[in-house]
């Protein structure tokens, strides 16, 4: 009984003790006092009031609790599940966004509490926050449109700990492809610091997709830094498709509540469906396709965004943007000419006819029967060139070309009388054009020009290139040369001097020729002409003015003709003038950068570029002249590219610091400064771009291009700066052209998240 008796005053005291601290209804009379004076502050201000809501109150509960149980006033919490704001409130309710959460503690030592003195303890706790800077803003921002409070007390201190927590009830986005966002789940601690998660890199891979027709595509410069970000098996990438209609003006974003996605999710594609999916030509860079548009989706005006997925989490989230980017062209040099004073013929070797006769392979007698219409007495000579290719021994083939040879004489006996006609025979292997395909196809520098090893290797790879070229090989002509004259007026005056110097291996005419022809406006060396290209490119004396005619008209002549010849003499450059140097490494930054302009690159086009540090140490010699400089930054401009199709870093960086000082040092106008941050861009470098610009934001001498180069590149890169910055930058673009500002952001309607953004473009643009 004694004992009964004990208890029963125990538990008396325990209940009156639990009940001096804040009743249920104390509580709730509390957050009615609280929810009254701050939404009498938001309506002064012109903000909507806000509503309570009991999740949002569970959320603020449990907060409470946490910093009552540590006697600590703090946002985050240390060892539980629910370390942030956001947390707490998805526990209860996954629907709300844009969570906001403001914290104190009051010293109070009486319970209960009479409504007086709860009149008086809300007004401490309003005025508290009222004059805190922070918690205020929180208090009347019109992002918010729910609220409510939860609270907790601690004995021992006699601190009342109370939170308040913001939201704003989330917009449900129709049409998911998945009731659950496919299993992703949400961000977590593990997402922090993860390898290649650096922010450029992360607005790349978000500016690498496109959508073509019903696809979205992802195309990325750099499979390696794929394969760093996608390493497990539930490493991935999802694609959340955004509506214009989601961002309209006069209405509230309709962004998905929920955590995974804003839009509609595709299905996520995982490594390695990922990394198998690779259509990219250039084996360093990475093309996938990441999912069809659904069907009630085509024809809408949609952004793709993407959600990087590790370990099964959402752990980024990528909007993409238009960031303007320009490279720099080559810097124009002018060719060296030689141009000898000799003068020109009006007689000579004038004409080329090239009688081809087609042998199938092993055979002696040809396929074709050519008709030859020539007067005996205006041959000069004949060269008769019989031909197999490399592949087959050695010993059979002497046999059939020489039995070939035999073929081509006899029937040009036919026509003419040879023994009256200076007459040459030429039978062999065709190992010059055998070189030729080597180096066209990428593949002189693996074997070399070891027969047997060459001829090893085509027994074992006759794929479609190596058909064509074996076939080429084979054929077998004979070349007729006539002569006769002509006049100065001859619009082929120049071609036929050009073509009797070459039989006569009269140089120095050969020279006055080709200089004759760069002057000409509309003159250009046929080098589709195989007698040109046998009898002129391998001559060192004429590859300064043959340099100088190619540079002249690039676009006209033969590509694969023009990195044989700049290939050719680059492994030799000590046998050139110091001028004809110039011309051929002039000639090699073009040609590499047009084998290099595409951004994907096929191994075919690269393997044609000789590495860049096979010709740095004749690039050298002209780098401390003035004269000679650009050259120089044309290597560079020429070397980036290279690297770049391979991704070798240490070698893009030492150029793009090169190419970026060159330029820095000869900006003299902000057309200048606009052109350097373009290039800063086109190489991923957004802060070297917004600090140039930025300078001359705050000094007043922006113009146009450069004020929207500015805004494009600091809203692509999301600088963390005050939004008054954001808000300058775009005032000051709109300045200049308001529909130019207009017309961006209504293609990039994603700037349209941001809602001093918004607020700008709805009321500069008169959208309603």
């Amino acid at each position: 009984m004694r004992f009964s008796l004990l208890f029963s005053i125990v538990l008396f005291f325990l209940i009156q003790n639990l009940n001096a601290q804040l009743s249920i209804a104390e509580q709730d009379q509390l957050a009615q006092l609280l929810t009254e004076k701050v939404n009498a502050l938001r309506i002064s201000k012109g903000k909507q009031p806000l509503e309570r809501h009991i999740d949002l109150a569970k959320a603020a509960k449990l907060h409470s609790d946490y910093m009552a149980e540590k006697n600590q006033l703090t946002h985050t919490q240390i060892g539980t599940l629910y370390p942030n704001p956001s947390d707490r409130v998805f526990n209860f309710n996954k629907s709300f966004t844009t969570i906001g959460e403001n914290a104190l503690f009051q010293n109070w030592s009486r319970f209960p509490l009479s409504e007086k003195e709860l009149e008086v303890l809300a007004s401490n706790m309003y005025r508290s926050w009222r004059n805190s800077k922070g918690h205020y803003a929180n208090m009347i921002s019109g992002k918010f449109t729910f609220g409510d409070f939860g609270f907790a007390y601690n004995e021992k201190s006699k601190r009342l700990y109370a939170t308040q927590v913001f939201a704003k009830k989330g917009y449900i986005v129709e049409g998911q492809l998945s009731d659950n966002a496919f299993g992703i789940q949400p961000q977590d601690i593990s997402c922090d610091n993860i390898e290649g998660f650096h922010d450029n890199i992360i607005v790349n891979i978000g500016n690498a997709i496109t959508i073509r027709y019903d696809e979205v595509i992802l195309a990325h410069h750099d499979i390696e830094t794929i394969k760093k970000i996608f390493v497990n098996p539930q490493d991935g990438i999802a694609v959340d498709l955004v509506q214009r209609d989601q961002l309209k003006c006069g209405e509230d974003n309709k962004l998905d509540a929920s955590t995974i996605y804003d839009g509609v999710l595709l299905k996520p594609i995982y490594k390695d469906d990922l990394l198998a999916s690779n259509t990219a030509q250039n084996p360093k860079r990475f093309i996938t396709s990441l999912g069809k548009i659904p069907n009630a989706l085509l024809g809408k005006e949609l952004s793709p965004n993407i959600v990087i997925i590790k370990d099964g989490k959402k752990c980024n989230y990528a909007v993409p943007t238009s960031i303007p980017s320009k490279r720099y062209n080559l810097r124009p040099i002018e060719p060296e000419i030689l141009n000898p004073k000799i003068e020109l013929k009006t007689e000579g070797v004038n004409g080329i006819h090239e009688v081809n006769f087609d042998f199938k392979s092993g055979q002696t007698t040809s396929t074709n029967s050519p008709e030859i219409s020539i007067k005996q007495e205006t041959i000069y000579g004949i060269d008769i060139k019989s031909f197999t290719s490399v592949d087959g021994s050695s010993e059979s083939n002497e046999k059939l070309h020489k039995e070939r040879a035999n073929f081509i004489k006899a029937y040009i006996d036919r026509y003419f009388q040879t023994d009256a006609i200076p007459t040459t025979i030429e039978a062999k292997e065709n190992w010059d054009l055998c070189f030729y395909h080597l180096e066209i196809l990428g593949l002189d520098e693996t074997l070399g020009k070891d027969k047997q090893k060459i001829k090893d290797y085509l027994q074992n790879n006759k794929n479609d290139n190596w058909k064509k070229a074996l076939s080429l090989q084979r054929k077998s002509k004979a070349m007729i040369y006539t002569k006769g004259s002509w006049e100065k007026s001859d619009p082929y005056f120049l071609n036929y001097n050009l073509t009797d110097a070459l039989l006569t291996k009269n140089y120095p005419l050969a020279n006055r020729a080709l200089a004759e022809m760069y002057y000409e406006d509309n003159i250009n060396l046929f080098l589709n002409e195989e007698f040109i290209i046998e009898n002129l490119f391998d001559k060192q004396e004429l590859v300064q003015n043959v340099l100088a005619l190619l540079l002249k008209n690039i676009e006209y002549y033969d590509l694969d003709n023009i990195v044989f010849f700049v290939r050719n003499w680059l492994s030799k450059p000590d046998l050139l003038s110091e001028k004809a140097q110039k011309n051929l490494l002039n000639l090699y930054t073009i040609t590499a950068k047009r084998l290099l302009a595409n951004w994907d690159t096929s191994t075919e086009d690269f393997s044609k570029v000789l590495h860049p540090e096979k010709v740095e140490l004749l690039f050298n010699n002209y780098k401390t002249t003035n004269k000679t400089n650009p050259l120089f930054l044309n290597f560079h401009m020429a070397s980036i590219e290279y690297y770049a199709q391979i991704n070798f870093s240490p070698k893009i960086r030492a150029s793009f610091d090169f190419i970026a000082d060159y330029f820095k040092k000869q900006s003299k106008s902000i057309r200048d400064d606009t052109d350097l941050g373009l290039f800063f861009n086109s190489w991923s470098m957004y802060p070297m771009t917004i600090e140039s610009l930025m300078r001359r934001l705050h000094t007043k001498r922006l113009d146009e291009d450069s004020a929207f180069l500015l805004a494009k590149t600091y809203a692509a890169y999301k600088m963390d700066y005050h939004p008054n910055i954001t808000l300058k930058i775009n005032k000051q673009a709109i300045l200049f052209n308001k529909e130019r500002w207009c017309s961006w952001i209504t293609k990039d309607f994603q700037n349209l998240r941001n809602e001093d953004i918004k607020d700008l473009y709805c009321t500069t643009c008169n959208k309603n």
